[in-house]
């Protein structure tokens, strides 16, 4: 594999655009797809905040020769919660939150969300291939954020979690998994409250 291989393998592990890396960098993913057709490295400035941005290593994204997780103090830990959120059917969601671990996470996640992060495991097939039976998420508690994306929502008293995209005066809860069919609420809809988006994706090793 070539470092951008590695690069586009290591953006769909963590659930992650190029240009959301490129916000996380600070730079413009017009500079980095430029890079990518020309077949460039980054400087080595750049390439540190990449492997930092994906909580892997720079050896990691040159050689593939190194373990890939950046084991470094650049993380932090947040509570797992002892609730599930359902890619399928949905799971009852207790009224409250009770803390049944932690884990480590990217610095880069406290920069921008702070304290209101926590980690939840996912039961279920709707998500797949993007999120599979027994895979954690790490989500924010902030709402919709504007923008389309996987979320955490209750829907009639249950936790799922869901691709949200909001047009029409509707809100669309689709599924990746394709023998899932799409839900439409009301823009207004009582029944369904999104909770914050998904931002980090942690697979069972």
């Amino acid at each position: 594999m070539t470092f951008w291989e590695r690069l586009e393998s290591e953006l769909q592990y963590n659930d992650c655009s190029m240009a959301e890396l490129g916000r996380r960098i600070q730079l413009s993913p017009t500079v980095i797809n430029s890079w990518k057709t020309r077949g460039s490295i980054p400087r080595a400035d750049i390439a540190v905040k990449t492997a930092e941005a994906l909580n892997t290593t720079v050896e990691y994204l040159l050689t593939g020769n190194s373990i890939k997780t950046n084991t470094s103090k650049k993380t932090f830990l947040i509570p797992i919660l002892n609730q599930e959120l359902s890619a399928g059917h949905g799971e009852l969601l207790p009224d409250d939150d009770i803390v049944e671990g932690l884990v480590s996470v990217p610095l880069w996640l406290r920069k921008q969300f702070g304290t209101n992060l926590a980690a939840l495991h996912i039961h279920g097939d709707s998500m797949s291939p993007t999120l599979n039976d027994g895979d954690m998420v790490v989500c924010d508690s902030l709402g919709w954020d504007m923008s389309d994306g996987i979320y955490a929502i209750r829907m009639n008293g249950n936790g799922y979690v869901k691709r949200i995209q909001v047009a029409s005066g509707k809100i669309l809860i689709k599924s990746d998994n394709p023998n899932y069919d799409t839900i439409e609420e009301p823009i207004e809809s009582e029944a369904v409250n999104i909770i914050g988006k998904v931002r980090l994706v942690i697979h069972p090793v």
